[in-house]
């Protein structure tokens, strides 16, 4: 095998480059935090000094360090920028296609934005390449793609091997595509981050596998850290409906962000506050007749677990890890995992389980030489065993029968197996990462026995059933994917990528995959989420909408729909009565004129009236619900924790409030108010008011304007951080905060 080629400047890696492949360059770059940014930074600067370069990117989610757009989003940023981005090197053609500033001979194309990003941005509007994420491979390669920069972590041992990481997704197909279609060779250039967490299984490969690499210390740098969002009390709403239809021994797909959060949160919940868990979720639950969905609520703990399958690994994953949720483990042979399914054998080397596997046909009596060989690569069988012609050969040389029939002969082929946790179990699947520092930190620090139950591996296992199908069946029971929306029509389409002026906020990414496979798999469901309103320019508008120009995915998979109303269960009904639920779980302040619309269009009779049950579903209600007893104290902001201090943890929920209130004076006239008071007040309720104050510099500030600002900081504190909800693990002055809590 050929050794890669080493630098220890990223120019040079360049010259080496384009001496290898010439002047024209179809650059792959991995989603995340995966891509090579010296390499790609060294390489942009290139084509920008040399026009006779044409250099094409091909990626996705590229990640920047927050700015402020204004005065108030400035001062929060600053000292974040200071404290967790100081290490991190934003890309640079990101910054020049922002600007509109890329040259003629550069070309950015990415699948999926980093959400809302690039909007009204002609440059990254016209080259966004509109794709499910397991087609990406097929299109790269028809692009001409011919070099692959990735950020790699190397082996703590003298293997010399390395580890794609938080990135195999795409890798992996790419290149077993390539080699199905005999493509001509693609440049591997690796750029080597020991901060990058070393995940074996799949994403674990040869040095030789690179052409390239790039090591240094210009390279050690820090992963870029995204902190973790404060939790509406909408999204746990939503997130008690969806834990309240995850069924114990059964697959869970979600993704990053608050509800993803707020949806590993009540799972710990249920398992370690079962009690709890089950007065909310009856408190929130109003289908008690099972108007809208004949499935019965899951509210038991979890003894068998679940399995993560999941494009995204989220960090509550390792939470629900902690907390005994997420232990469900997968085999990769589809006659042993059906065993497992239906326990007529348990994850222990017996003979129980050798006679379970010859009875289903999995291995014959005598062993054939294809049978030793699975059973001793999935550690049933001594491995100290050769196979001889229907016989073994043992490790002292002597020739035994491959019999199957007599319980000495069982035992004699378990050997030194016998009893032991049947190895090469998976408790999570999965095709990229990104997270706050502590989870990067937490996989840095796994063991290697509890790491070996994650395979980092190509997207198209975790996304589709095309390859593999019957195993992927057996593995994946009972899936719930878990997938957010923007909006939902009546008719149960989806709007999760676009606007209606063919503004793209961000991608379809593989939320068509999990849709579609949810229609394939028994006992799988699509879980679609969306909070029944939103705010804009300080009004409020339904997510719930009669018709949108747009949609990701069309209303004949539609499946499950979940507001924080409650479940409409939408799959194999009628229009009228996809209709009428989605109506149900619809805020009540737009229903009304949504169901006008639904008569008029002749899709619901005229007399049809809402079911009183679905008649007051307001944000009053949710907030009442959660407002009972010790309740709020069971949901912090920040439930995960956050790389944000206790002042900054405050402020984003308040900030994030302001925004959504509106930007006129007397909008925020309320607000400004309370904040007043707060500011000209020393009683002791206002102390975190004044200390947020201080974080954001505005001591000093001595123009009117930064005092209304001050009085409309402190005056979102005061109205929406709520005291009664903890904040949740936060960070300290220098931005470290513990490890992931046991439970």
């Amino acid at each position: 095998m050929t050794q890669p080629e080493v630098f220890a400047a990223a120019e040079q890696c360049v010259d080496a480059v384009l001496d290898r492949v010439g002047k024209r360059i179809v650059l792959g770059l991995p989603l995340g935090i995966g891509k090579a940014n010296q390499f790609a930074n060294a390489l942009y600067t290139r084509a920008e000094q040399d026009e006779e370069i044409s250099l094409t990117i091909y990626t996705a989610l590229t990640l920047e360090r927050p700015s402020g757009g204004s005065e108030l989003q400035r001062r929060f940023v600053q000292p974040l920028l200071d404290r967790l981005y100081s290490d991190y090197q934003d890309l640079a053609y990101n910054q020049a296609r922002r600007k509109g500033l890329l040259p003629k001979n550069v070309e950015v194309c990415e699948f999926f934005m980093q959400p809302g990003s690039f909007l009204s941005n002609p440059t990254a509007q016209q080259s966004y390449v509109s794709a499910n994420y397991t087609h990406v491979p097929r299109d790269l390669l028809d692009r001409g793609v011919n070099v692959i920069a990735q950020m790699v972590s190397p082996a703590g041992d003298d293997s010399g091997d390395l580890s794609l990481s938080s990135n195999p997704d795409l890798t992996l197909p790419l290149l077993a595509q390539a080699r199905e279609r005999d493509y001509s060779h693609i440049v591997m250039v690796g750029e080597v981050n020991p901060r990058l967490p070393f995940v074996g299984g799949d994403a674990r490969v040869r040095d030789s596998l690179f052409d390239f690499l790039l090591r240094g210390e210009s390279c050690e740098r820090e992963i870029f850290p995204a902190p973790n969002p404060p939790v509406r009390l909408t999204d746990y709403a939503l997130a008690f409906h969806i834990a309240g239809v995850i069924k114990d021994g059964g697959t869970l797909q979600i993704g990053i962000g608050a509800l993803g959060d707020a949806i590993c949160h009540v799972l710990n919940l249920r398992q370690v506050e079962n009690a709890d868990y089950r007065d909310i979720l009856q408190s929130l639950h109003e289908d008690r007749d099972h108007q809208l969905s004949q499935l019965p609520l899951e509210l038991d703990r979890f003894e068998k677990g679940l399995y993560g399958a999941s494009e995204m690994v989220p960090e509550g994953f390792l939470h629900l890890r902690r907390s005994g949720v997420m232990t469900r483990e997968v085999f990769a042979d589809a006659t042993l995992q059906k065993l497992l399914n239906e326990n007529a054998c348990a994850p222990v080397v017996t003979e129980e389980l050798l006679l379970a596997l010859r009875d289903a046909g999995r291995i014959q009596c005598p062993l054939t030489e294809a049978d030793t060989g699975f059973l001793q690569r999935a550690g049933i069988v001594d491995p100290s065993y050769s196979w001889r012609g229907h016989r073994f050969l043992d490790k002292h040389g002597e020739l035994e029968e491959c019999d199957l029939h007599s319980r000495a002969g069982r035992q004699k082929l378990l050997g030194s197996q016998e009893g032991k946790k049947l190895p090469g179990g998976t408790w999570l699947h999965g095709g990229f990462y990104l997270g706050s520092s502590a989870m990067y930190e937490a996989l840095r620090q796994m063991p290697e026995s509890e790491m070996a139950g994650i395979n980092m591996t190509a997207i198209d296992y975790i996304n589709e059933l095309q390859k593999g199908r019957a195993l992927k069946i057996a593995q994946r029971q009972y899936a719930r994917f878990v997938n957010s929306a923007m909006m939902v029509t009546l008719n149960g389409a989806v709007v999760s990528d676009g606007l209606e002026d063919a503004q793209v906020v961000s991608g379809v990414g593989g939320q068509y995959n999990f849709v579609a496979q949810a229609h394939e798999l028994p006992g799988a469901r699509s879980v679609i989420a969306v909070a029944s309103t939103r705010h804009t320019g300080g009004r409020v508008r339904s997510n719930i909408v009669w018709q949108y120009p747009h949609c990701t995915i069309p209303r004949h998979l539609r499946d499950m729909v979940v507001t924080e109303y409650g479940i409409a269960d939408l799959r194999g009904k009628t229009d009228r009565d996809v209709i009428v639920a989605m109506l149900c779980i619809a805020d009540s302040r737009f229903q009304a004129e949504l169901l006008d619309k639904a008569k008029s269009a002749g899709k619901v009779e005229s007399d049809y009236t809402i079911p009183e049950a679905f008649c007051n579903n307001t944000p009053e209600r949710i907030h009442a619900v959660f407002a009972q007893g010790h309740r709020r104290r069971l949901l912090p902001y920040y439930p995960l924790g956050t790389d944000l201090t206790r002042e900054e943890a405050q402020l984003a929920v308040a900030l994030k409030a302001v925004k959504e209130e509106g930007r006129k004076i007397w909008e925020l006239w309320p607000i400004l108010r309370k904040g007043l008071m707060a500011c000209k007040s020393s009683a002791p309720e206002y102390r975190d008011v004044h200390a947020c104050l201080e974080r954001m510099a505005f001591g000093t500030s001595d123009t009117f304007e930064h005092r209304l600002e001050a009085y409309v900081v402190a005056g979102a504190l005061v109205r929406f951080v709520d005291t009664n909800r903890p904040l949740g693990e936060v960070a300290d002055a220098r931005g470290i905060r513990a490890n992931l809590p046991e439970a």
